[in-house]
């Protein structure tokens, strides 16, 4: 009960604060769904749909925000969503706090259709640790959630939604959409959740509040505008530095659960056509110290070397020159004002742990092809180039692969000064998350 009193009290301080000064929307939604399939989760799933709701608060830009108004009429708002993931013994439910921005692409009389993507925190009631029923397997616990590692998470969605008015401020709310709940591999296991949610609302838009302010008109040529947003000087350049860490192996009981750190240096040329949009293509340097540890499945047969879980990559002999790869990438963004976010999309030019993945779980070392000082045991090296085949839908389950992603929010606290958020990920799995700082000239 405390919990409801203390989230109405805050919405009704939001109404009394925030209403005098800007117009607000508010939606109110129920929600279902299934839990994508993967292999942490696909023995839980389908006793029952996800089932839950959300309330958010939507400011709107008439008057204000400049740079939404330029996304036609674009909003930004806060919210929170309840999720029962449909198994309450193993999955549990969550429990979100995120922001979002509605970016319509048709804003008109009878309905409106656009994008929202959202971003913020979740936590779940069941994970790894409270999931335990006692027996200790070779590779974890009997019977615990491997897919989510903590309580506190990240959350991510991106939902196509769509608006029909009624009358009177009332309008019908639908949306549709990929979330996704993980901890950016800070502590394993972090397999995550992928769900798909469709939900359907109401969103009541006061007819007081409406036209509080006066539209955007965009500047004159001749009007000096800050960097970004300026066309008539259409390139950018940026440096920036991150940092995070990320967590061992949670079933490794040879190295233990040791954090390790990861960082991470961009570098890259942007082409601005429009005020709301650049298009940025650079070099990635990456650090994971992660790699600098001795994975293998098997041990020696003389036990130099313990034996791991860890499944994926096979590294005899610690090696910091293991940690670190260079890459390329095509970097679109979206400008919302002090604001760029996107998903920057890469190759590694440089990996040299390419050719130790996938693992070779058929390994033996009894077998007469057995050979302790091939990377794989009784195999040859797989000499990759940069580009080779892999199973993208199954990356970072078995190896890597070539390709590599970045989700990346960066906000301009001065015009040449900006902080940075991003997360690394490997098809849907993640590397690490980062922040830092940079510079743009």
């Amino acid at each position: 009960m405390r919990k409801y009193l203390s989230c109405i009290l805050f919405f009704a301080c939001l109404q009394a604060f925030a209403l005098p000064h800007y117009e607000l929307a508010y939606t109110w939604n129920a929600s279902a769904g299934i839990m994508m399939p993967d292999g942490k989760v696909e023995e839980w799933i389908g006793s029952r749909p996800l089932l839950g709701g959300s309330f958010n608060v939507e400011f709107l830009p008439t008057g204000r925000w400049h740079s939404l108004q330029q996304w036609n009429n674009a909003s930004v708002g806060v919210g929170l969503r309840y999720l029962n993931l449909g198994n309450d013994d193993k999955l549990g439910s969550a429990i979100a706090a995120y922001g979002y921005i509605n970016e319509p692409f048709y804003n008109g009389k009878h309905f409106r259709i656009g994008l929202r993507p959202v971003v913020g925190i979740a936590a779940c009631t069941k994970t790894y640790r409270n999931t335990f029923e006692g027996e200790k397997l070779y590779n974890g616990h009997k019977g615990a959630n491997w897919s989510i590692g903590s309580v506190l998470n990240a959350y991510l969605s991106v939902q196509l939604f769509m608006d029909f008015p009624i009358k009177k401020g009332w309008e019908i709310t639908t949306d549709i959409g990929w979330h996704h709940i993980s901890n950016g591999s800070i502590l394993h296991p972090n397999a995550g959740y992928n769900m798909f949610l469709g939900s359907l609302g109401l969103r009541y838009h006061p007819e007081e509040q409406r036209g509080k302010g006066t539209l955007y008109e965009a500047p004159k040529p001749d009007v000096p505008r800050k960097l970004y947003e300026d066309v008539d000087k259409p390139w950018a350049i940026e440096i920036s530095a991150t940092g995070g860490i990320r967590q061992t192996y949670y079933s490794d009981n040879a190295n233990g659960l040791l954090f390790f750190g990861a960082a991470s240096m961009k570098v890259a040329a942007y082409w601005v056509p429009i005020g709301i949009f650049r298009l940025g293509a650079g070099f990635d340097g990456f650090y994971d110290g992660y790699y600098q540890c001795v994975y293998h499945r098997l041990a020696k047969p003389d036990n130099t070397a313990p034996i791991t879980y860890f499944g994926k990559t096979y590294l005899y002999e610690s090696n910091i020159a293991n940690c670190f790869r260079v890459g390329f990438s095509i970097q679109p963004e979206f400008i919302i004002g002090k604001l760029t976010a996107g998903l920057h999309v890469g190759f590694y030019l440089y990996d040299p742990i390419k050719n130790l993945e996938p693992f070779d779980w058929n390994s033996d070392p009894t077998s007469k092809d057995y050979d302790p000082n091939a990377l794989h045991p009784g195999d040859k090296p797989l000499n990759r180039g940069i580009f080779y085949s892999y199973d993208f839908t199954k990356a970072s389950n078995y190896q890597d692969g070539w390709c590599y992603m970045q989700f990346v929010l960066k906000y301009h606290v001065l015009d040449h000064l900006f902080v940075q958020l991003g997360l690394k990920t490997h098809g849907v799995r993640a590397e690490f998350i980062d922040a830092g700082i940079g510079v743009a000239f």
